[in-house]
């Protein structure tokens, strides 16, 4: 933010008839002083940064926040904590057992570690893919336990399939925006 401030300033010497002249016998001209005004913080500054920070790193951050997600699913599995498992067993019944519930999590674990590692993200991004399209195939092969009482209304483990679309576009946003050296 800029401003102007003004100050306005008249000699004090004045004439024996009143009026106002400078030193030298000329009328007095008032004295402009502009200051710039610039303040220390305006609310949008931090918003900006954000943004440009955002802007600088956005592949960074999806695979790092991408990374979270993959690894806290996957420790969930293999903890056999996981709140997918009755949808397992509703949908796929063989996945919801050992060691096939331990199998998904390892693979969502080595997903979350190749977005971390350049020379894997590459890799990790088309697996992450093929492993959420195979999450998203419930609504092809369950859809019983996605819509409830029917299409288009969504039961909760449709939503909670459905935000795969989402994961799904950020794989697709690293894969495809990514710096080619980046993971070379």
């Amino acid at each position: 933010m800029a401003g102007v401030a003004e100050v306005n300033h008249l000699s004090p010497a004045r004439t024996r008839f009143g009026r106002v002249e400078d030193r030298a016998g000329a009328p007095a001209v008032p004295l402009r002083v502009v200051i710039p005004i610039h303040s220390a913080a305006t609310p949008l500054q931090p918003i900006e940064q954000l943004r440009r920070f955002a802007a600088r790193h956005v592949l960074l951050l999806a695979r790092f926040s991408l990374t979270v997600v993959f690894f806290w699913f996957g420790f969930l599995k293999l903890l056999n904590l996981s709140p997918v498992v009755g949808l397992l067993r509703e949908s796929v019944p063989l996945l919801a057992k050992p060691p096939y519930l331990e199998v998904l999590g390892v693979v969502e674990i080595v997903i979350g570690t190749g977005l971390l590692l350049p020379s894997l993200a590459k890799a990790a991004n088309v697996l992450m893919i093929f492993h959420l399209l195979g999450t998203f195939s419930l609504f092809l092969f369950a859809p019983r336990l996605m819509f409830a009482p029917q299409f288009p209304l969504l039961t909760m483990d449709g939503e909670f399939v459905m935000k795969n679309i989402v994961l799904i576009t950020s794989a697709l946003v690293i894969l495809f925006l990514r710096r080619p050296r980046s993971y070379d």
